[in-house]
């Protein structure tokens, strides 16, 4: 028997003729079971639901939405960044520093100067995709522990941030400009969460339907495939890093606008909780495709969790504890789900099998999506 196959990510390329080639057929070719959007949509409207009708708590009085929607939206664009680290198969410890130094940058380069905000914020951006750049190479190059290597250079960077800071700031707020753009709403919801939302919309259209992002996507998800396809996977995964970080640096940018006085503990918080939103949108930590949407449902989750709590008279180390339960059960849904298999009626049945398929690998992806 004779297959015919292509270019799995453009699809278009020479075609190769593969004597006695083993193609599975239809019956064989079982979907994983995967913890889908919805699951975590309905987590969110069950969650919406207990917390207004049950604990009595208004999260859509002017008050939560003020005080919910800008923490949501910093908290989508950092989950989202470490979404592409987790999509590789490693995890970014290095986030917390890398908000801290980037807030601390903002700070002291603008130092207050609205005309030195847009320079302070491209240093800081090209700062995250340095961070992301030595991160990758280290990991990617080297084959070092992503938790070893992003835990050495958290520390790096914590240590040259306080060096860069200095014992006095001459200026202890970010430029007017910043803060006024970060506490803006249209309407009821902050100008962050509707960038986060952008953001998180162009990341989608990106992976989903560009040749880059197709293969950036197919990079992370099997390396060896994508290498013996001819895809430069390690190249790819430096760019997922290197996103990664990028997305964090938007994501600390508007956090230090919002905080308006950013200082060493404004990455503190976003150790844990990103890596809780991006399980929760349906990830495995051995590495896998990105999801924006669901990972954004990830971060609302969590935030509207940790605000009822917080309304309720609750301390921040049961949030805290929740947000480990939740990592708990998240990982343990998305590890027993890849057990199971659909079984096809056709097999339940005894019945014969189909013939065998030709389709080109490319649809055959792009179906599995």
């Amino acid at each position: 028997m004779t297959a015919v196959t292509r270019d799995p990510v453009e699809g278009n390329g020479p075609m190769t003729m593969t004597a006695d080639a083993a193609v599975p057929t239809r019956t064989a070719q079982r979907r994983p079971v995967r913890l889908p959007a919805q699951g975590i949509l309905l987590a969110n409207v069950a969650l919406v639901a207990v917390g207004t009708l049950v604990l009595n708590v208004d999260l859509f009085s002017r008050a939560s939405l003020s005080t919910l929607t800008p923490v949501i939206g910093v908290m989508v664009l950092i989950a989202l960044g470490q979404a592409f680290i987790i999509g590789t198969g490693g995890i970014d410890l290095s986030i917390p520093a890398t908000i801290t130094l980037v807030g601390i940058i903002v700070l002291k380069s603008a130092s207050g100067d609205n005309a030195a905000l847009l320079k302070a914020i491209a240093l800081a951006l090209v700062v995250c995709l340095g961070i992301g750049l030595v991160n990758g190479l280290l990991v990617e190059v080297t084959r070092l522990d992503a938790l070893v290597v992003t835990l050495a250079t958290g520390q790096l960077i914590a240590g040259a941030t306080r060096m860069y800071r200095g014992p006095v700031l001459a200026v202890s707020n970010v430029p007017s400009d910043l803060s006024d753009f970060s506490r803006k709403s249209v309407g009821q919801v902050s100008v962050i969460l509707l960038v986060a939302l952008a953001v998180a919309a162009l990341v989608a259209i990106w992976l989903r339907y560009h040749t880059s992002g197709r293969r950036l996507a197919a990079s992370s998800v099997a390396r060896v495939a994508a290498e013996n396809s001819g895809l430069a996977a390690t190249r790819q995964r430096l760019v997922a890093w290197m996103t990664g970080s990028f997305i964090v640096g938007i994501g600390a940018v508007v956090l230090a606008g919002q905080i308006a006085t950013p200082d060493l503990t404004l990455g503190a918080p976003y150790l844990l909780t990103p890596i809780v939103a991006v399980v929760l949108g349906g990830a495995a930590i051995s590495g896998g495709r990105v999801r924006p949407g669901a990972t954004a449902l990830g971060a609302l989750f969590l935030m509207l969790l940790e605000h009822i709590l917080r309304v309720r008279g609750y301390s921040s180390g049961v949030a805290l504890a929740f947000q480990g339960l939740v990592l708990g059960v998240g990982l343990t849904l998305v590890a027993t789900s890849k057990k199971f298999r659909w079984s096809p009626i056709s097999a339940k049945r005894g019945g014969t099998p189909s013939a065998p398929s030709t389709q080109d690998p490319a649809m055959n992806q792009q179906n599995q999506e």
